[in-house]
């Protein structure tokens, strides 16, 4: 019988947490023995952090009040077509049929916007 040999260590360590070893998580491009500069680790990376930002922005866990002003200037920004298309039409000038899709689109883009900052300003409010 053979003895098996022990594996030999190398002086750093290894990482507990197995997310850091996943694609796209902080961490895995600049993994051992990786220089960083690989394009798909790139991409799959900031690909994970945006829909890590999406998420946080939707989720109701934006507590950060530069982020919340941004997220109410883009609602209002995006509601205003809905706005001035609805008044348009009260003064008698009717949009085509494309025009009301588009501004429904974007009202409807821009109410789930304002909802969210509502929810994250009453989250923020209660904590």
């Amino acid at each position: 019988m053979s003895k098996k040999s022990p594996k030999k260590r190398t002086g750093k360590a290894e990482p507990n947490n197995a997310d850091a070893r996943l694609p796209g998580w902080p961490g895995y491009r600049t993994r051992d023995g990786r220089s960083g500069y690989d394009p798909i680790d790139n991409r799959t990376e900031a690909a994970h952090t945006a829909g890590t930002l999406i998420h946080v922005l939707f989720s109701g866990e934006t507590r950060n009040p530069l982020y919340l002003f941004l997220l109410g200037a883009l609602g209002l920004l995006l509601i205003t077509p809905l706005v001035l298309a609805i008044s348009e039409t009260r003064n008698g000038h009717l949009l085509p049929w494309s025009g009301w899709i588009f501004v429904l689109i974007l009202g409807i883009a821009a109410l789930a916007i304002l909802v969210n900052l509502i929810r994250n300003l009453i989250q923020m409010i209660r904590r």
